[in-house]
């Protein structure tokens, strides 16, 4: 992990890398397959030396424009490394651009130890807070023993729970609750699984170093946040993890529990693409999506759904089960474009990323988890969910609420 803040200048040679990558790679990657056909009756007439002046020129020129592309960007990590360009942290464009390009190749960014890739913290105003007593002391200084964690989606961050306008489910709950709003940021471009047991680690250092006793634990996740948590949960039960009695209330807005349409789509462009030589650079460019955007076409909470296998040749069918608490309430709020459930454009768009029955937990096998709350909330969209008002005035009165008693669990 990098401790090395990243730069305006590491944006400026992050953009220059993929800009060389991607960009000049699918032009230079067309323009040959283009050729290759161009020159197919030259080469069927027995001539071969206009087509290999052409390629000698075309890759000189293309090769010339990567390698300045290259210098260019070794050039601004250097700057960089000299303390050389604004944080990315020190304004509000900057953190949501960083958690943009996490959700979109946060692995990589990861493996490459690069300054801009996201470690899962606790946030405050913007600044991470340390699972130790005296900054948790210090961020939240009229702790409950109620904590209520907020799990962002994909490409999204801590601050966009806040509305531009209006209350947000935060203020709400700190102000009608007896809960203390926990918000959370993490790379989204990882698997789903690997940010679960992220957040079951952190979680656990939360309640061990909390300024008072932590009595209840609630949930709320948008979109893949939704996907942590049961993530988490899943890997908490298997660690034997004692906080996992705690947790009262499991809520996931917008939540794609049975895959996203989205990432479907794009899976199956990537693959049509793939058909032609003119277009399979085009293809390559969706096959590079993060390991977070891959599980959400399938709805993956678990490694063991998908190590070992070749995801993208996988439409995501083929889930395991993972029980849910026995002692939680599970809330699955879904929304859709159209403002009743029939309409065409909720039928075909659902929120404009999640359908409705993906967001209700409704699988071919049945339901993700049997007894689920199902609410929806139409005419809104898929982000609409961070701050309704109808959604903050849901999770007041399911956090004021009386837990009930303990589910079975399913035998045999």
């Amino acid at each position: 992990m990098s401790t090395t803040p990243a730069r305006t200048t590491d944006i400026a040679a992050l953009a220059l890398t993929y800009g060389d990558r991607l960009i000049l790679g699918t032009v230079r990657d067309t323009h040959r397959a283009v050729a290759r056909r161009a020159f197919a009756p030259t080469r069927a007439l027995g001539g071969h030396r206009i087509e290999r002046t052409h390629d000698a020129v075309s890759d000189a020129v293309y090769g010339t424009i990567s390698g300045a592309l290259r210098a260019v960007g070794g050039g601004a990590r250097s700057l960089s490394r000299r303390g050389l360009g604004r944080p990315v942290e020190s304004t509000r464009y900057g953190r949501r651009l960083q958690s943009a390009v996490n959700g979109l190749i946060g692995d990589e960014l990861r493996a490459v130890d690069d300054p801009h890739a996201i470690t899962m913290q606790l946030r405050s105003n913007g600044r991470d807070v340390p699972a130790t007593p005296w900054p948790l002391s210090q961020a939240y200084p009229e702790a409950t023993g109620h904590l209520v964690f907020f799990v962002h989606g994909l490409c999204e961050d801590d601050e966009s729970w806040q509305a531009r306008a209006g209350e947000n489910h935060i203020e709400r709950i700190r102000r009608d609750t007896d809960g203390t709003p926990v918000v959370i940021r993490y790379n989204s471009g990882l698997h789903i699984s690997e940010n679960g047991k992220h957040l079951d680690t952190l979680i656990d250092a939360v309640v061990a170093a909390w300024p008072t006793r932590v009595t209840r634990i609630s949930f709320v996740g948008h979109s893949m946040g939704g996907l942590v948590v049961r993530a988490a949960t899943n890997h908490a039960v298997a660690a034997q993890r004692e906080w996992t009695g705690l947790v009262r209330d499991i809520v996931c807005l917008g939540t794609p529990h049975t895959g996203a349409a989205l990432e479907k789509a794009a899976h199956l462009g990537a693959r049509a693409l793939g058909f032609w030589p003119e277009s399979r650079a085009f293809g390559e460019i969706l096959q590079a999506r993060s390991e977070g955007i891959v599980d959400l076409r399938h709805g993956y909470i678990s490694a063991d759904e998908w190590q070992g296998q070749d995801l993208t040749a996988r439409w995501g069918l083929d889930r395991i089960a993972a029980a849910p608490l026995p002692h939680a309430d599970y809330h699955f709020v879904a929304a859709t474009l159209g403002a009743r459930r029939g309409h065409v454009a909720s039928l075909a768009l659902g929120d404009l990323l999640v359908q409705l029955s993906s967001a209700h937990g409704s699988a071919r096998s049945g339901a993700v988890v049997d007894g689920a709350r199902l609410e929806y909330l139409p005419s809104a969209h898929h982000f609409a969910l961070l701050h309704h008002p109808r959604v903050g005035a849901w999770l007041v009165e399911w956090l004021n609420s009386r837990y009930r008693s303990p589910r079975a669990l399913p035998t045999g």
